[in-house]
């Protein structure tokens, strides 16, 4: 099996003082200002981070744990990381981190980071188990969507079960009309990839956005999936 997907597993994040912190819910979650002391998502992290808007100046992607090492790249505020792990090295505290959606991997400086909020408001807290419980068949939601599975045929109606793992971080599982499934990942609330394989020739998997639809094509097949399957609501 393949799934088409952006880079990472995510590993380490902050540690929120004073703060009600709810674990992979699709609820905002309300905070203090963090303070500098780092877990992994297994341990409650979130998982990803956001460059603070408290940095004025683009922040630097270095290639090392240095800010002697080359720079790979520059971020803007608000541009979303996936958090690969962190580690405090001579008092500075730096994250192992890639560009959501694809990029160079390579390190920031903690201080420039805060944890990343989904199109809902909700942070993706511990680790994503969306993909295990869709294959258990425990779903949070079921519904029905529009598919259609030939170039030119008229949208018909498919049932879909979809797991969620807060924060836009979700699996769907849709039943085709021969009785087999397709399943489509989402990552804060994106359609980042499905389950193609080589026995269906790995198609291309494409995604436009209309409204509140994602319109999604995975060779000839085509799903139109509404926010509210991966966001809730």
């Amino acid at each position: 099996m393949k799934i088409s997907s952006l880079a990472g597993s995510v590993l380490a994040v902050l540690l929120w003082q004073n703060a009600s912190v709810c674990i992979a819910t699709d609820t905002p979650i309300q905070a203090h200002p963090p303070a500098v002391v780092f877990v992994a998502p297994e341990e409650g992290g979130p998982r990803n981070w956001a460059v603070s808007a408290a940095s004025k100046k683009p922040v630097k992607l270095f290639e090392k744990q240095s800010i002697s090492s080359k720079v790979l790249k520059k971020y803007h505020s608000g541009a979303i990381l996936d958090n690969l792990g962190c580690q405090s090295i001579k008092e500075t505290v730096w994250c192992d981190v890639q560009q959501f959606g694809g990029g160079p991997r390579g390190y920031v400086q903690a201080s420039f980071l805060k944890p990343a909020a989904s199109p809902n408001g909700a942070v993706a807290w511990g680790p994503d188990n969306s993909a295990t419980r869709a294959g258990e068949g425990r779903f949070d939601a079921t519904g029905i969507m529009p598919c259609a599975f030939s170039p030119g045929q008229p949208m018909a109606q498919c049932e879909y079960g979809v797991a969620r793992a807060g924060g836009g971080y979700a699996t769907v599982v849709v039943k085709r009309p021969d009785g087999r499934t397709r399943t489509i990942f989402f990552r804060m609330g994106k359609a980042i990839g499905a389950d193609t394989s080589q026995a269906d020739g790995y198609p291309p998997f494409k995604v436009r956005r209309k409204n509140e639809l994602n319109l999604i094509s995975i060779g000839k097949e085509r799903y139109e999936i509404p926010d509210a399957a991966p966001l809730g609501g």
